[in-house]
């Protein structure tokens, strides 16, 4: 077994290394013949004027043109493309929906880079002889292509500018296909589009641009004959060894994903699920205690900040429903699996910003919609959650309000009034805080629940006092 793997892990850096050696021949024959491809000096390109932003790539913004300065090291390591609505015209949806996701990868071929568009439906492990069939059917798409605009100056980067990437219809980072066929949006008006700001931070890039469609059937405003809508579009680095799957079991509910894996050993093509699930590990010095039944705090914990703009009554009882969960780790073994914390102040550090994939974090959106949300990110490869934005709609407190009064004034005093309590509508902001945690969790909604308690008991105060009225907080009773 040693054997096998020092051989594989020999010709995994055999591989890696001869990579490394292509890419600086292909930087070396680009560069000799820079006049005939297009490729300049570097600071004929990223000029002085440049305003540049460090972090997975370094970005650069000069005169509304925007270029991303790529590394060797980052070509062909897969990242994830997340696209969602971040503001949202009147009868839209609402901020913060997904529009679309996607693997990706960037690739140096000749003079270009191309954006391809990579895919895990169909999978066989590449020590397989199967493998080379998977790969020959799933041909990568090309989402995009920028030619080579210059090499930063030790030839270790790669200089392309993005900013038609973002600007023109590229469909799979716009409005979803079922919008624009709902809305008859058929075109794209560029003279109405553009890009707000492109943000990078170590592991991920926020690229904001404002798309403009024409539509002779917008929801609202129709006098313009446009839609208008803010994207976001999140691009995140993904691990380079993917975390190890747990399989799925349809007994239980959970969020899961599935691909059809022909390296399995049957006669059949077999679609194997998988759970999305975050990473938790025991630290190496705690091992023997979690042997012997102990809890520990895991090596990296589940942390979600309160975001700066939640009412200060608010925050506490959005951070008991985060924090609610911790129970449900210790029977796993783990001790503070999931904390929720108050941000840094902009003086703490400045650099700290909710779009940043490091941070998951309860945005407080100062919406009319009645609800809250809660996405995650997960890598496709292996389920692992890499992140999550629970989308906190003020009037959500509408909707709670709503429940709680017909489901309990006819008999609770505190619901039987105009304004609740805050206490009172602390609590039912902490139970959908809870709720909302789940879901980031990978649980999705658990309805039947509903019938696991008799009438009988639903009608006894006691009982209902002690359990609730579902034994499930996925489930919508409130």
């Amino acid at each position: 077994m040693l054997l096998i793997a020092s051989s594989c892990t020999t010709a995994k850096k055999a591989k890696e290394a001869e990579q490394a050696k292509k890419t600086a021949q292909a930087n070396g024959k680009s560069k000799t013949n820079g006049k005939k491809n297009g490729v300049k000096p570097y600071d004929k390109v990223i000029t002085e004027d440049a305003k540049t932003d460090t972090g997975l790539f370094d970005v650069h913004e000069i005169d509304g043109k925007y270029f991303y300065e790529i590394p060797d090291s980052l070509f062909d390591r897969e990242m994830l493309m997340v696209t969602r609505i971040s503001k949202t015209a009147s009868g839209l949806g609402y901020g913060g929906s997904k529009q679309n996701t996607q693997m990706l990868r960037w690739q140096k071929k000749d003079k270009k880079i191309a954006l391809r568009v990579v895919s895990y439906e169909v999978y066989a492990a590449d020590s397989l002889p199967v493998h080379e069939a998977v790969v020959n059917s799933n041909f990568e798409p090309v989402l995009y292509t920028f030619p080579i605009k210059a090499f930063s100056k030790d030839s270790t980067k790669t200089v392309v500018e993005v900013t038609d990437l973002f600007e023109k219809d590229v469909k799979a980072l716009g409005l979803s296909a079922g919008a624009r066929k709902r809305y008859k949006a058929n075109r794209l008006e560029a003279n109405k589009s553009f890009i707000e700001t492109i943000n990078s931070y170590p592991m991920n890039i926020e690229a904001r641009h404002v798309k403009t469609y024409a539509s002779s059937e917008a929801p609202s405003n129709q006098s313009t004959g446009t839609i208008s809508i803010e994207i976001n579009n999140s691009m995140v680095l993904l691990p380079k060894e993917p975390m190890q799957r747990r399989y799925f079991d349809e007994r239980v509910g959970w969020f899961a994903r599935g691909q059809v894996d022909y390296g399995q050993d049957v006669q059949r093509s077999k679609e194997v699920s998988y759970l999305d699930r975050w990473r938790l590990e025991v630290r190496d010095e705690d091992m023997e205690k979690f042997k012997r039944g102990e809890l520990v705090v895991p090596k990296k914990q589940i942390v979600y900040y309160i975001d700066r703009a939640t009412p200060e009554k608010w925050r506490k009882y959005i951070k008991q429903g985060v924090e609610d969960w911790q129970v449900a780790f210790e029977e796993a073994g783990f001790k503070d699996a999931i904390i929720a914390k108050d941000p840094p102040s902009p003086e703490e550090d400045p650099e700290w910003s909710p779009e940043d994939v490091r941070y998951s974090v309860v945005r407080y959106l100062a919406s009319t919609v009645r609800n809250a949300s809660g996405p995650h990110v997960s890598d496709p490869r292996s389920g692992e959650i890499l992140e999550s934005d629970i989308n906190w709609y003020h009037n959500v407190m509408s909707l709670l309000r709503g429940w709680f009064f017909v489901q309990t004034a006819a008999i609770n005093p505190d619901a039987q009034r105009a304004e609740f309590d805050d206490e009172v509508m602390g609590r039912l902001i902490r139970f959908v805080s809870a709720h909302e945690v789940g879901h980031t969790l990978g649980l999705p909604h658990n309805m039947g629940s509903s019938v696991a308690y008799p009438v009988e008991k639903l009608r006894d105060a006691e009982f209902t006092q002690k359990y609730g009225t579902a034994p499930s907080i996925m489930d919508y009773a409130r």
